[in-house]
């Protein structure tokens, strides 16, 4: 296991600690300023006061556990005298496995270095005892969403789910090519957060393979009542979908109106669906509101079914793809064993991990669609690093793909097509959910 070197302990001090607010609500002093140091990391401002107190009850909500790396000898008037100089925290998420089952992750957030004090193993110092930490909690995985995606890879995350920013354009989509089911009405935004929305957002999160529990402070952002930067949303719309002949909301869509170039554009807030019958309604809804040339959303899957169902899918454009949720084993038998399997069979696997949290052979036995896993010394089907093993995990990446990149050996081609079968998951991965 790598540890923490000289230099670091000399210059550097790690603290674990858990926010706090004072009898006012007001955010401790010392969660304060890291909430300084975050903000700072990320271009942000903690905002007012009010806004301040608000993060802070999120944090507590969710019983995060906070990292900060202080400098032990700051020069007179500078930040290092109360903030941070690294910041780091970790706390429960359930990743759903799309068949009812889900497995507990420890979800990483607010990962920032002050640029002053860049490779001096601040990033490494916190990744190693949060992981550490991890393992003494019983995590089988952690989890993040990066905001870069060059600097995870080497503590041992792989890329499991990648989501598409798209456009559709309104003068070309309409009507469907198959006619859509159900009611969609407009509702007041404090009805669907009256437990409404919740409720929907649970059925998606147990169907959907890939799909994060969501932090207390999403909520607020995405029924519309604050801005991702903590002020009043004054924009923001709601609809919700019903099947045929139920009162059962199944799907809603939370949106506003912006004007974005030349265009005037529905961005799409929040779309969240039960079924995909409300999923294709809520889009037909988006693509029929006047005065507006685009609809926009950025949480679109891969195999995104409008791009079929759309009268001419040359209305459909990509405007950016990339990685979202990033899955690192921290056990791999407990992991294997959480998930579903699409058909039996028994696979060696050979794990490599530089930081020794996962590195063994172990065979997976599937028997209708349940694993087990052993630790074993047989020759492996299958070598891969723990980061690919975390890319595999939710079925959106190919075991073949992997071969053909180079970054999967396998005994012979037919284990790899093998192990993609048995992975292959009831519906494609889906995460809309950042933290």
């Amino acid at each position: 296991m790598a540890q923490i070197n000289d230099d670091f302990t000399d210059r550097f001090d790690l603290r674990e600690f858990t926010p706090g607010t004072d009898a006012d609500g007001a955010p401790d002093e010392r969660t304060a300023a890291w909430l300084e140091a975050v903000a700072m990391g990320f271009h942000e401002s903690t905002g007012s006061p009010e806004n301040a107190a608000r993060m802070a009850s999120y944090f507590v909500a969710d019983h995060e556990t906070f990292l900060g790396v202080y400098v032990r000898q700051p020069l007179p008037g500078s930040v290092d005298e109360t903030w941070p100089a690294g910041t780091f925290t970790w706390f429960r998420k359930p990743l759903s496995w799309g068949d009812g089952s889900s497995v507990d992750t420890q979800a990483i957030s607010a990962v920032t270095v002050r640029p002053t004090e860049r490779r001096r193993g601040i990033l490494r110092a916190m990744m190693m005892h949060a992981l550490t930490r991890g393992v003494e909690e019983g995590y089988a995985m952690a989890s993040l969403t990066a905001s870069e995606g060059t600097i995870y890879r080497r503590f041992g995350f792989g890329s499991a789910i990648r989501e598409r920013a798209v456009s559709v354009r309104r003068n070309r989509a309409l009507p469907f090519l198959a006619p859509t089911t159900g009611t969609v009405t407009v509702v007041p935004l404090a009805w669907l957060a009256d437990g409404v929305g919740k409720d929907v957002f649970a059925r998606f999160h147990e169907r959907t393979p890939g799909s994060m529990v969501r932090n207390t402070g999403t909520w607020p952002v995405v029924f519309g009542e604050f801005t991702g930067n903590g002020e009043k949303a004054k924009d923001v719309r709601a609809a919700v979908h019903r099947a045929d002949g139920s009162d059962v909301v199944d799907g809603y869509v939370t949106w506003r109106v912006k004007q974005d170039g030349k265009d005037t554009a529905v961005e799409v807030v929040d779309l969240v669906y039960a079924t995909d019958a409300a999923y294709l309604s809520l889009w037909e809804f988006l693509l029929s509101i006047d005065l507006n040339d685009v609809v926009k959303y950025n949480r679109s899957r891969l195999d995104d079914p409008i791009v079929t169902a759309l009268g001419d899918n040359r209305a459909y454009d990509v405007d950016h793809e990339e990685d979202h949720v990033w899955l690192r084993v921290l056990d791999v038998p407990a992991t294997l064993r959480s998930r579903p399997y699409a058909v039996d069979g028994s696979i060696v696997l050979e794990v490599s991990d530089s930081l020794g949290f996962a590195a063994g052979t172990y065979r997976l036995d599937v028997a209708s669609g349940v694993g087990t896993v052993t630790r074993v010394s047989d020759a492996p089907d299958v070598s891969l690093d723990v980061a690919d093993l975390g890319a595999l995990l939710l079925g959106s990446v190919s075991p073949v793909t992997l071969a053909a990149a180079g970054l999967l050996r396998a005994a012979e081609p037919a284990v790899a097509v093998r192990l993609r079968a048995m992975l292959l998951p009831a519906r494609t991965p889906h995460g809309i959910t950042y933290f």
